[in-house]
């Protein structure tokens, strides 16, 4: 029989710790506890619908993250379930969720008896604009029911719950906690043939036209368009597999994955939007994009230090600064762009650092700096004006982020970059790129081949455990 991640000795402390965390709490106080699963290096991406027998995991509200990896290796999150799930949409959507966040940081309690370290996280995605994300929530912030953590080989498990909901809360965080240690069995690799032809790369090539007529005109110095593309597959698609082969094939990206009504968003960046640690801010300016040759198939890769590429990138840079000088005692001066390599891609990044003033929070710093230019355009507004007059849609979190907050109010988080949206044997693919003054349309479509391409070719390699025809019969 698989073994549970808690035995009967850790089940029974947590009941007794949440019974000592009930004694004088408000129902609406949110508690949690953090126990030490010991010692180990789990990825939790084995963790697939495979560990929850009859249990849907598209449907189960799930969160992966597994961070760049660093000489000490990874770290990383799974998140099951929702405790909190607050939601907003329209301007002041990032002023809601601070706002809500800020709620429960005046109720929320934590016990770690066993000394654990970890912190209970809250995690929230959002759409790039602030209307619609094709069905998903346009932004999000969650506090999961269990978050289980692996970093420098120990694993920890946080629990949490609402006050009002403690007497029941232990049996269904057993109920929701996975089996341990289930891995995918291998089958042949998935085929993904395409479902879009030459017309859609003829419309984008279009796209690119009319945007270098508005830069030329004065009315926009940069612009980014996005592209999607559908695949269906003769397999249903596993999360599990597909996670595990973004961690191996881009180690110096962020793998990230989220769960929502029966379809998953999945992908790895290698774009840090905004991390805050104790006062300290960090941004990544990245903008500029080569490739080796023959990557695309359609058009030779520009030289990533050509003047299109660094213009692009100091616009970022430019704009980045400029968000962050009124909520930073001080900005250091922008160090010259590095060379950041993802995969067959090659990028300009510099990283902008500052000192944050007291009582400027999170969310108001995403507020402030997204869309930055790598994503969006500059001017911002009037590039954004472009993008809603030219019909550009971006399917659920792409190009928007995705993050975690600890109860200080301390995060991280990225651009969801080279990603998909996935439903049973769908999938659509996801990719943009930045448009300036002397932007060739054939180059930029061949970009966007070559971004498309990350989570295409993972899709490809990744191995799935049972044709869908199969795994219908035995539901």
């Amino acid at each position: 029989m698989p073994r549970r991640l808690l035995d009967a000795a850790q089940i029974a402390l947590l009941g007794h710790r949440l019974r000592a965390l009930l004694v004088g709490a408000r129902s609406n106080d949110l508690l949690s506890i953090s126990l030490d699963l010991g010692g180990g290096d789990e990825d939790w991406l084995g963790v697939d619908d495979g560990a929850w027998p009859g249990v849907d995991l598209a449907r189960t509200a799930c969160h992966w993250w597994a961070a760049p990896a660093t000489a000490g290796g990874r770290e990383y999150r799974l998140a099951i379930g929702r405790v909190i799930d607050f939601r907003s949409t329209g301007e002041a959507r990032f002023s809601a969720l601070q706002a809500a966040f800020a709620g429960l940081q005046a109720v929320w309690r934590h016990d770690d008896p066993q000394s654990t370290g970890s912190s209970p996280l809250a995690h929230f995605g959002f759409a790039f604009a602030g209307e619609g994300a094709d069905g998903w929530p346009n932004a999000r912030l969650v506090v999961p029911a269990i978050l289980l953590q692996s970093a420098g080989g120990r694993r920890t498990a946080t629990f949490s719950c609402v006050a009002a909901a403690g007497e029941t809360a232990v049996a269904g965080w057993l109920d929701a906690l996975p089996l341990r240690s289930l891995r995918p069995s291998r089958s042949p690799p998935l085929l993904l043939p395409e479902t879009l032809g030459p017309l859609a790369e003829q419309a984008f090539m279009a796209r690119v036209a009319a945007a270098l007529r508005a830069i030329g005109e004065g009315r926009l110095d940069k612009v980014v368009l996005a592209r999607s593309r559908r695949w269906t597959t003769g397999y249903a698609i596993d999360l599990a597999p597909l996670l595990a082969t973004l961690r191996d094939r881009h180690p110096g990206c962020t793998i990230y994955g989220i769960a929502h009504a029966g379809e998953s968003f999945v992908g790895a960046t290698p774009e840090r939007l905004l991390v805050l640690r104790r006062g300290a801010v960090q941004v990544d300016a990245l903008a500029g994009t080569a490739w080796h040759a023959g990557g695309s198939g359609r058009a030779a890769s520009p030289s990533l230090l050509d003047a299109k590429n660094r213009c692009e990138q100091q616009v970022v840079v430019d704009a980045v600064c400029a968000a962050l000088s009124p909520a930073c005692s001080a900005l250091s001066a922008p160090q010259p762009a590095e060379v950041l390599h993802s995969g067959g891609l090659q990028h300009l990044r510099t990283t902008v650092r500052g000192c944050l003033q007291p009582g400027v929070a999170f969310f108001e710093l995403l507020a402030a700096l997204h869309p930055t230019p790598a994503v969006g355009g500059w001017p911002v507004a009037a590039a954004g004006r472009w993008l809603r007059a030219h019909g550009e849609r971006r399917g659920a979190w792409y190009s928007g982020g995705i993050g975690w907050l600890d109860r200080s109010g301390d995060g991280d988080s990225v651009v969801a970059l080279r990603c998909a949206r996935i439903k049973g044997r769908q999938a659509e693919l996801f990719a943009g790129a930045g448009i300036v003054a002397g932007s060739d349309p054939a180059q930029e479509l061949a970009e966007t081949e070559v971004k498309l391409a990350v989570i295409a070719d993972a899709l490809r390699h990744a191995r799935c455990r049972r044709p869908l025809a199969e795994r219908a019969a035995s539901a």
